[in-house]
């Protein structure tokens, strides 16, 4: 009788199932999606790394971008003021927004008034340049039997929060322009303030005055140059 052989022959693994990895399904419009996610994530660190975390205290790239193009208050290579001399054409930034050249105020005369929200006789002056001014605003037909003349505030060395609460503190509605650096009142010689320059409508320096004025010295100084009628 034979032996019998108990042994079970190892049997032959079955081949295994490769297990398909299933891709990502990204197309043209998967990876554009991703990109811009990664350019946004990047942009928020560098944000929150320059800005300490605070997003309200962020730079408006835009805003700053446009002041840069604007360029100066005043060109490297402007001329000082003095009597008798053509001003120079300055850029005046106003508080309530927008720019202009000096020289687009052509054509009638123009008062422009030097002050900082930290000079006192200043408070108590731009009233007085308000009366004036609401004086000789053009009428409907662009006169006014008094004379026609602009007057323009110039905040110097200002904060431009603190300059704006004068504005609204002393009610006055001509124009102010901020001068944070005073580039426009030491061209215009300011050496203390309030400080008065009177422009005819050529643009030519007629008179200067530091210290503060009324309303009836203004409108007198005028008259001596001839910018407004005698009364």
């Amino acid at each position: 009788m034979a032996p019998t052989d108990d042994t079970t022959a190892p049997t032959e693994p079955e081949p295994a199932t490769p297990v398909r990895r299933r891709g990502l399904p990204v197309g043209p419009v998967g990876l554009l999606l991703i990109t811009l996610v990664a350019l946004l994530a990047a942009g928020l660190v560098l944000r929150v790394g320059l800005g300490g975390g605070s997003s309200t205290e962020a730079v408006d790239i835009q805003d700053a971008l446009d002041e840069q193009a604007a360029g100066p208050l005043v060109a490297p290579n402007a001329q000082a003021a003095t009597v008798g001399s053509q001003a120079p054409d300055v850029r005046l930034a106003y508080l309530d927004g927008g720019t202009q050249q000096l020289f687009e105020l052509k054509g009638t005369p123009v008062v422009l008034n030097f002050w900082a929200s930290t000079c006192a006789p200043c408070l108590t002056e731009m009233p007085a340049f308000e009366e004036f001014s609401a004086a000789h605003l053009p009428g409907p037909d662009g006169t006014n039997p008094a004379g026609v003349v602009r007057v323009v505030g110039v905040a110097v060395a200002d904060p431009e929060a603190a300059a704006r609460k004068m504005v609204e503190r002393t009610g006055v509605q001509y124009r102010n322009a901020a001068d944070p650096q005073a580039e426009i009142f030491r061209v215009f010689g300011g050496t203390s303030l309030p400080r008065t320059v009177v422009l005819d409508a050529k643009g030519v320096v007629r008179d200067v005055h530091s210290g503060s004025l009324t309303a009836a010295e203004l409108t007198q100084k005028l008259q001596q140059q001839g910018l407004l009628p005698a009364t």
